[in-house]
Parts: structure tokens; C-alpha cells; sequence
């Protein structure tokens, strides 16, 4: 997972830590189908190579690949990361071993990022391959309503797209940006960069805080993948420090770290 890290940082471009406190964002006035490959628990290897593979965090085998990250009743449920040996790899949120939330799938031909369910893209979501990017509303994992996004030849504001209730880019006058999808005008889904360096990607809430499901990268290397909460972890999360000491892989309640898994 530490390593699975460092390459999400390269496809994208608070309680308890005194480091790092995340600042609240600023307020905004077809495609074929595809899945993902299979995940389904046939030609399982080893039923659990370390952690708790029943209700907590672990990490379990399987012919074609493996998959990290949290567990309910012996299920994928919540945060987690399933690698496939020759195809790709999902980082996101599952739901019952299936796919559901939000997502990120990077893969040998295309990449697949939003809403998910049951291992299809299902909602807002974007599908890229090579240059070509398509965004918009997706059925099945066809695209069913595109959204444009062109320049509005202006330096900041909405600088691209639609930023009411379509997908654009949002620029603030600190250096702060937002690019993604919009309802009502405000941030729904899509990736936040602080002029820090510092990033989000993932769920927001109607106030424009971080919430629901989420990753944040730190400029320092840190990063935190679970559950959020008004802006701050709450629920299952796993945060990465610098060194393995400084994992953090638990519950979380209002950003404050309060059980190990």
C-alpha cells in the first residue's frame, strides 16, 4: 500500500495531527461499456497473508492478484485496493465485495474514476484513455450524457466548463483550485489542489467540506484514504506517515484516531 501511494500521486495531477491541519475549501457560487476485472473469491491462494481478513484491515491472495484494505464479516467493505496481476488495479471504496463509491481504477488501456456500483462506473464519473477523456453521467459504464469542458478564457473564477451543475474549474485568487464535477453551484466530486501542494480527491458535502469518501496527499508524502466526516476523518481510514511508525490504520471520530484495526 505505501507503494500503491506514491503512484496515485503521479496519475493525479484533523484532529490529531499537529502537522497538518486541512483547510476548508472556499465556497463556489459515448463511451462502450467496460468493467473492471473479476473479484469474486474463486482461485483464493492464501485466505489472509497478514491483518484481519474478517473485521479490520488485511491483505488476502488470490491467483490473479491481491486485495489490501478493510474488512466486514469476512467481506471488502469500505477502503481498500485490489491489484490485478496483468490488468490494473482499483483504489477506492467497496461495498459487500463489489465496487461501490467512489473510486479510482487505473488500468493498462484506460482509467475509470467516480461513482461507482457493483464494479461499474454509475453516475458522475470520468473514463480516460490516452488523451481522449470523457465526463459526464454514466450508465452501466456508458457514457449516456457528456459533459463539456473548454477554456472560458478567463484566469480565474470558472475557468473552464460549467461550474454549476456540470463538470469544471474553479480557480481562487490564493492559488487554490477545484477541478470536477458541480451541483447547485457547488463542489461535488472531483480533485481540490491547495497552492501548498497539498490534495483531495474525492466527495464533498453541501458546505464544501471534504466528506463522505476521500483521499488526501500531503505535501510532506503523507496521505490519508477513508472516511470523512464535515471535513475531517471519521469512520474507517487509513493514514500514512512518514515512516512506518506513523501509520495509522483504524477507526477515526472527528479527525481524532481512536481505535486500531
Amino acid at each position: 500500500m505505501r507503494n500503491l501511494v506514491a503512484l496515485s500521486v503521479l496519475f493525479f495531477c484533523f484532529g490529531f495531527m499537529g502537522r497538518a491541519q486541512v483547510p476548508t475549501p472556499m465556497s463556489t457560487n459515448s463511451s462502450s461499456g467496460v468493467t473492471v476485472p473479476d473479484t469474486t473469491e474463486k482461485n483464493t491462494i492464501k485466505d489472509c497473508e497478514y491483518g484481519d481478513c474478517i473485521n479490520g484491515w488485511g491483505k488476502k491472495l488470490f491467483s490473479y492478484g491481491y486485495y489490501e484494505g478493510f474488512w466486514s464479516n469476512g467481506k471488502r467493505n469500505g477502503y481498500g485496493m485490489f491489484d490485478w496481476s496483468d490488468s490494473g488495479k482499483y483504489i477506492g471504496f467497496w461495498v459487500s465485495d463489489k465496487m461501490t463509491g467512489y473510486g479510482v481504477y487505473i488500468g493498462v488501456e484506460q482509467d475509470m474514476v467516480g461513482e461507482y456500483t457493483d464494479g461499474m462506473i454509475q453516475g458522475l464519473g470520468y473514463i480516460v484513455k490516452g488523451d481522449d477523456w470523457k465526463q459526464g453521467v454514466y450508465n452501466l459504464s456508458q457514457l449516456v450524457e457528456s459533459y463539456p469542458f473548454v477554456s472560458n478564457d478567463v484566469n480565474s473564477g470558472c475557468t473552464a466548463g460549467d461550474c454549476q451543475n456540470k463538470y469544471g474549474r474553479y480557480k481562487w485568487s490564493n492559488g487554490d483550485s477545484f477541478t470536477g464535477f458541480f451541483k447547485n453551484g457547488k463542489m461535488y466530486m472531483g480533485t481540490y489542489l491547495f497552492a501548498s501542494g497539498d490534495k483531495y480527491t474525492g466527495m464533498f458535502n453541501n458546505n464544501n467540506q471534504f466528506h463522505g469518501q476521500g483521499r488526501f496527499f500531503f505535501s510532506n508524502k503523507d496521505y490519508y484514504g477513508g472516511e470523512w466526516l464535515n471535513g475531517k476523518y471519521h469512520g474507517r481510514g487509513y493514514f500514512q506517515g512518514q515512516t512506518a511508525a506513523d501509520d495509522k490504520i483504524g477507526e477515526w471520530s472527528n479527525g481524532t484516531f481512536i481505535k486500531r484495526l
